[in-house]
């Protein structure tokens, strides 16, 4: 989102992060219309996602290249966008088999394609038009790409005369994922408006937890503002209709949360038991406490009921993945068990594809032979869940 002429420039990413958080967008507008607040500097994971995005842009552009198809360069730095959409005009009319950064403005709505594809089907440009192709790390897709996939076709739409009948995305693992664009437009232009009707109402908005945090500019505001009002939003494994239902009830902060008392309408007593006991916790370490724990009280057929009698051969396992790394790596198995009568943990690391062949072979040796020496063993898999900072 940009400020050109006092008016906003919006582009495909904006659209995507409102519908992922709107408190983002507020915070955005309020960036470039007021300028008091500034975003927090992007972290390692995203500039480790951007590198290997770029990688995977380039990748994708050597083998067009390498398949013998024409490809035109749209050059994007030194030059304005409007001129990046002149130079896209031009090699459209040409026809040229790929059109990489094509570039596009119409009205408030501007942005660059990753690729536009020439196919055999009529448009204004003679007897060929273009079809939107954009190259995603991810291994499946993810429905913010149909908004872009749809925004990036319209735009193209109104250069060619002619409407693409499907968009396309190039995946991380080598595959294509194509879209056809009259079954999302509906979907995707009622987006867009509700997004341009944010913009124009500017209704209030809050910090809210949601999937895109993590990679959010704003995050380290947002929990600022959640530790400084002890918010709901602390409070491990609440969710945003629980939150709701709390604080209809006048419940809005952690600590009061752990001090209620009475029922809270329209919130399970199992929930709403389950919830207090997580905010009690919390507030006593956020007050200095050491960390501590509530055991619920045993149940017939829940919980720790449902376990089987513990042998002296258990093992407690866990496996962990780095999505980032070229077609995945399964980088660690850790190993939790008794020997010679005392705890021991056991990391198996693999750094490379070799590694982890390797690393499984040890793995289902080691699994392989406890079994055999402890018939009655059992083998249990354990996760650890990141809490909110407060916790720590």
């Amino acid at each position: 989102m940009r400020l050109v002429d006092g008016a906003l420039r919006l582009s495909a990413t904006d659209l995507m992060r409102f519908k992922g958080c709107r408190h983002a967008t507020a915070l955005d507008l309020r960036r470039l219309e007021v300028g008091d607040i500034v975003p927090g500097a992007d972290s390692e994971e995203v500039e480790l996602l951007q590198r290997q995005g770029d990688a995977h842009e380039a990748d994708f552009l050597q083998s067009l290249k390498d398949h013998g198809r024409t490809v035109v360069e749209i050059p994007k730095d030194g030059i304005s966008l409007e001129e990046s959409v002149r130079l896209t005009r031009e090699a459209m009319a040409s026809g040229a088999d790929v059109i990489f950064q094509g570039a596009f403005l119409a009205g408030a709505w501007g942005g660059y394609s990753d690729f536009l594809e020439r196919v055999d089907r009529p448009s204004g440009l003679g007897a060929f038009s273009y079809e939107v192709v954009d190259t995603k790390l991810k291994r499946s897709p993810d429905p913010k790409h149909v908004l872009q996939l749809s925004l990036y076709s319209d735009l193209l739409a109104g250069i060619q005369g002619a409407a693409p009948e499907a968009a396309h995305l190039e995946l991380g693992d080598g595959t294509r994922f194509s879209i056809r664009l009259r079954d999302v437009a509906a979907y995707a232009r009622h987006a867009r408006a509700c997004f341009e009707a944010f913009l124009t109402d500017r209704p209030p908005s809050r910090p809210e937890p949601v999937s895109a945090c993590k990679l959010c500019p704003w995050h380290g505001r947002c929990t600022l503002e959640w530790e400084a009002a002890d918010s709901l939003a602390l409070v491990a494994g609440i969710s945003r209709s629980q939150r709701g239902k709390l604080e209809a009830a006048g419940v809005t902060t952690m600590a009061g949360l752990g001090a209620h008392v009475g029922r809270v309408p329209q919130l399970a007593r199992e929930t709403q038991a389950r919830l207090q006991v997580q905010a009690r916790l919390q507030s006593a370490r956020r007050n200095g406490g050491a960390p501590s724990f509530e055991l619920r009280d045993l149940e017939f057929g829940r919980g720790f009921d449902l376990l089987p009698e513990p042998d002296d051969g258990d093992v407690f396992y866990d496996i962990e993945g780095d999505p980032y790394y070229p077609g995945g790596l399964e980088y660690l198995h850790g190993l939790w068990f008794r020997q010679d009568g005392a705890w021991r943990f056991e990391p198996i690391w693999a750094h490379d594809r070799e590694a982890e062949g390797q690393a499984v072979d040890r793995l289902v040796a080691f699994l392989s032979a406890r079994m055999r020496a402890y018939p009655k063993a059992h083998i249990y898999h354990y996760a650890i869940t990141r809490l909110p900072p407060c916790v720590g």
